[in-house]
């Protein structure tokens, strides 16, 4: 019966009809389910739905720290304000949260003791709901990064897992007519716009923070860890240092050898310096060859001792500089620890550079130290 039914010219053209079919499903299939799958994990909608619940309690609380730092505060704008910060905590108190990220518990914490200085007689001023709110906002910053990656994750899984199983049906069918490979070609080129994409943004997340030159930290992850420093240092913790270096004579340096070797001089010095930090010491390149090391729950002594070491790291590498009265080249150091009069990370980093220019002016190849 089947015989007679192929030999049948309808036949074939039924079978042909049906193979032809399930392509076309195939690729309708993905075509309306993977990519809105796709904008679901990377969708750039930038609406306040479309927002991570983490997201939306940032924004909340950023909202309540401007109206805060506005005078006067009217009854409204108090009323505005807890009512934000009632939604902020909503949407922070989430199991997965709770569970996957520690800082939560700690940030809700937070949010209840705001609460109740809010609702005192009197209102906090700007610098305690500073001191309140910021690590909760870096804390739903933690927790966007860590869901955009879960999410990444997932997403490359299913990019892969559709791709394999389509390019076995695709490629079976391509025996049998020319057709699906037009409906294979179009949706590869889609899905591999679709994944340079996702490889850009990933790339981008991983750079932000990173000079491309050195690999230090840059100048915008300097200006980050000092506000979650100097803040925590304001609840109680430890005191912290900075470390404000700059190259000695380089622009002589770079004058007599190019800027290639200027940089690469600048990589080998970072790299030098980084050797002798500590695992919670971290270095930035602060511009051009000036450098920044920020040394957490460290001063006194201990801060020189790694103030002092970095020194000694670029000293040893014995790099000649003839422009330099040591004939190498150094570098220069300021040093100065959080202290109860600093209010403002912009005048720790001024103390340091004051240091600084304190070491460069006597000498060079020294440490200054302030608030020690």
């Amino acid at each position: 019966m089947i015989w007679h039914f192929l030999r049948n010219r309808l036949g074939w053209l039924w079978l042909s009809f049906m193979s032809f079919s399930i392509v076309l499903i195939w690729v309708t299939y993905e075509v309306r389910w993977f990519y809105p799958e796709m904008q679901r994990y990377f969708g750039d909608a930038g609406t306040l739905a479309g927002q991570q619940l983490a997201t939306r309690s940032r924004t909340y609380i950023q909202n309540s720290l401007e109206a805060l730092g506005k005078e006067p505060l009217t009854e409204e704008t108090l009323k505005q304000v807890k009512t934000n910060l009632d939604l902020a905590y909503g949407f922070l108190d989430i199991g997965l949260y709770r569970e996957r990220y520690e800082c939560t518990e700690s940030s809700l914490a937070l949010l209840d003791d705001f609460d109740l200085l809010f609702n005192k007689p009197d209102p906090p001023d700007s610098t305690t709901s500073l001191a309140y709110l910021l690590p909760v906002i870096q804390c739903a910053t933690v927790i966007e990064i860590g869901q955009w990656n879960r999410r990444s994750v997932v997403a490359m899984d299913m990019v892969e897992s559709i791709d394999w199983h389509q390019r076995v049906f695709l490629w079976g069918t391509i025996l049998f007519y020319v057709i699906g490979i037009g409906f294979w070609w179009m949706h590869e080129k889609q899905r591999r716009a679709f994944m340079q994409s996702i490889k850009d943004k990933l790339k981008w997340m991983q750079q932000a923070l990173e000079d491309p030159l050195t690999g230090a930290h840059n100048r915008r992850a300097l200006d980050s860890d000092l506000l979650s420093h100097l803040a925590q240092f304001k609840r109680g913790a430890r005191p912290f240092s900075l470390v404000m270096c700059d190259i000695d004579y380089f622009k002589s340096y770079n004058d007599a050898f190019g800027h290639a070797d200027g940089d690469e001089a600048l990589k080998k010095v970072v790299s030098a310096m980084t050797k002798t930090l500590r695992a919670s010491d971290r270095i930035y390149r602060y511009g051009g060859e000036e450098l920044a090391i920020i040394l957490p729950d460290t001063e006194g002594k201990e801060a020189m001792d790694v103030a002092m070491r970095a020194i000694e790291a670029v000293e040893a590498l014995d790099i000649t500089n003839p422009d330099s009265p040591y004939g190498k080249l150094t570098i220069s150091a300021g040093l100065a620890s959080a202290a109860a009069e600093i209010e403002e990370s912009d005048t720790l980093i001024r103390l340091a550079d004051e240091k600084l220019y304190e070491a460069k002016s006597t000498g060079k190849n020294r440490l200054a130290v302030a608030w020690i």
